[in-house]
Order: C-alpha cells, then structure tokens, then sequence
C-alpha cells in the first residue's frame, strides 16, 4: 500500500477510533493489521458489547479478497467477537456492515457503491453506551 493510502486510512481509523471512545468504549488499534489481514483493524469493547472492524476509506465499492474474509470470519469464530467492515465515504458517515452482507463475486467479497446507503450507522452497531 502507497504510504498516501496508509496515511489516509489511519486518519480516518484514528478518527472512529475517537468517536466510539466518545461514547464509552475502550478502542484498540491492531498493531499491523492492514499488513497482515488477518485481524481486523480496530477492537472495540465495553462491559456489555464487544465487536471488531476492519475500516476502509474507498471512493468506489469495497473487494476484500476471499481469503481475507475467511480469515476474518476465522476470527470472528476464534474470539466471539462479531467484525464489521466500516466504510467512510467522502463527506459521508460512516457505514457498517457485517461480513454476510457482503455480496460473493468470482475473486471477491464485496459491497458496492449503490449499496453503502443499506450499512448501519454507528448508533445501530454501539447501541446506548454512556458518554464519559
């Protein structure tokens, strides 16, 4: 990945990392998460939800390769922890989706530009945890 894409992606990372932090979580990045794909990229936790995303900042549809998404359905298996892919689109909010929503192609997962609308917003995914 361009360090450009890098910078970009973190930005934004570090910016939802932020606002669920904002509504009570403890939020962990995953140290070398986009290098590996195996872990997702941030690990959300509060004594009464738990979950997992892996953040994309794409203009166009989102493809995760088909091993990746194993990876992280493996994961999802291992830890108990449900993993979302959050989306951010320009000037747009953040959009969240769980991993069977995304549609299978012959090479990929994946979710379109047409469908970022059908994603959850992030009061749907942290439910009412108290600001602190």
């Amino acid at each position: 990945m361009g360090s450009w894409k890098y910078i970009k992606g973190a930005h934004y990372e570090r910016e939802l990392l932020k606002e669920i932090q904002a509504r009570g979580f403890f939020v962990t990045r995953a140290a070398g998460s986009g290098i590996d794909g195996l872990s997702p990229d941030l690990i959300v936790l509060s004594t009464t939800k738990k979950f997992a995303l892996e953040c994309k900042a794409w203009k166009g549809s989102i493809r995760i390769e088909k091993d990746k998404l194993e990876a992280y359905k493996q994961w999802e298996q291992r830890t108990g922890l449900p993993v979302y892919i959050a989306w951010k689109r320009s000037h747009k909010e953040w959009r969240f989706f769980p991993l069977s929503s995304l549609k299978e192609t012959p090479k990929a997962f994946m979710i379109s530009k047409e469908d970022a609308g059908l994603g959850m917003v992030l009061d749907e995914v942290v439910g009412r945890e108290k600001n602190i």
